[in-house]
């Protein structure tokens, strides 16, 4: 198993399953996603810089690059190169929920909201945009509208965390019965994952 996921990362890497030449920006890359997927921040931040450097027209480069800064809380480096990738192409929406996570991330919720709605404008069953958009109307305590995008995601996936959050929005609005039944399934569904 270990020697076929070695295979997999060198044809990911060096395009060697396909016999086709990978040019040094795509090689970084994929370097620079690996060390992010393995918790390697530092030296991913190290490859996805030399990806750009190597081709400053790469938006993927960047694209992984800002999810790199949210995930270790470098917000304004995220937005900023989420805008950069936007320039290019204005019609990804996983690129506008993941803006508009940074905006709520830093508490720029008018930013964050509105990018969130663009991201559902164009994909309505975005589950990402859908609960960072109840994120932002929980964080403001508008919990009638969190709540309503809470079920939203929910309609197209039961997650755990989603079940949380809609329950606490229950618990705040005095709907104790709705909080409960929502606090109970997310403890199933965090038994089911645990085994």
């Amino acid at each position: 198993m270990k020697k076929l996921a070695m295979f997999l990362l060198g044809c990911l890497v060096f395009g060697a399953c396909a016999g086709v030449p990978v040019d040094k920006s795509t090689e970084y890359l994929a370097k620079g996603e690996m060390y992010h997927k393995i918790g390697r921040a530092q030296k991913a931040l190290k490859y996805l810089n030399k990806a750009i450097a190597e081709d400053p027209t790469n938006a993927q480069a960047y694209l992984s690059r800002g999810s790199l800064f949210y995930s270790v809380g470098e917000y304004d480096n995220a937005i900023a190169d989420f805008n950069l990738v936007l320039e290019a192409d204005k019609n990804v929406p996983e690129l506008y929920s993941a803006l508009g996570a940074a905006y709520a991330a830093k508490g720029e919720y008018k930013e964050g909201r509105e990018a969130l709605l663009k991201s559902l404008e164009l994909y309505p069953n975005n589950v990402a945009a859908l609960n960072s958009l109840g994120g932002i109307y929980y964080s403001t305590e508008n919990y009638n509208a969190a709540i309503e995008q809470y079920s939203k995601a929910l309609e197209l996936r039961p997650v755990q965390g989603i079940f949380y959050m809609r329950g606490v929005c229950y618990e705040k609005l005095g709907m104790q019965e709705k909080a409960a039944d929502d606090f109970a399934k997310a403890d199933f569904l965090a038994g089911v994952s645990a085994q």
